[in-house]
């Protein structure tokens, strides 16, 4: 295919955002334990003051903490997916036949929806192609070199108006 439009992953971004995400877990252990080891040290040292609401503020640091690891173990667990399927290399490319999308080919009569997808909790903002027969192919974009309205721009030109870009999940 010789792209007349190509978007390609940036090379190492994919590694830089899972050891984040990586160091946000231990970072989040680690303030967890260091707030109920404070508390629990001034129970220790000062028990008439804090006798009393030491094991609250423990348990509050704790449950806390806990929730936050948990958290960040699902945006790990995200990161970690999108960074797969960012390989290094083209990503979508477009031309006046078709797209290629991940690694799906798509000439434009059997593109049925492209739409981009906003990402939660970790998770990249996504390019998903749905064709006729309702087979998807996905793209994390927030791996690329690219903006969803240049995107969209370069769709609707390359295919002669015939697809689009939806970005309204972006509003």
């Amino acid at each position: 295919m010789s792209d007349e439009y190509g978007v390609y992953y940036t090379r190492g971004l994919g590694k830089r955002q899972v050891a984040r995400a990586r160091n946000l877990i231990w970072w989040r252990l680690g303030s967890m334990l260091f707030s109920a080891a404070l508390a629990g040290a001034a129970w220790y040292f000062w028990p008439d003051q804090f006798g009393e609401w030491a094991p609250w503020v423990i348990g509050a640091a704790v449950v806390t903490g806990l929730v936050s690891v948990g958290l960040s173990v699902v945006q790990f667990v995200r990161v970690d997916r999108d960074a797969k399927l960012a390989r290094n290399g083209l990503a979508i490319g477009l031309n006046r036949d078709g797209m290629l999308i991940g690694q799906r080919w798509l000439v434009w009569p059997e593109v049925g929806s492209v739409v981009v997808r906003p990402g939660t909790l970790g998770s990249s903002t996504s390019l998903v192609a749905t064709a006729r027969d309702n087979s998807t192919a996905r793209v994390p974009l927030d791996y690329t070199d690219t903006m969803p309205a240049t995107l969209d721009s370069a769709v609707r030109v390359l295919s002669s108006g015939r697809a689009w870009v939806d970005l309204s999940r972006l509003d």
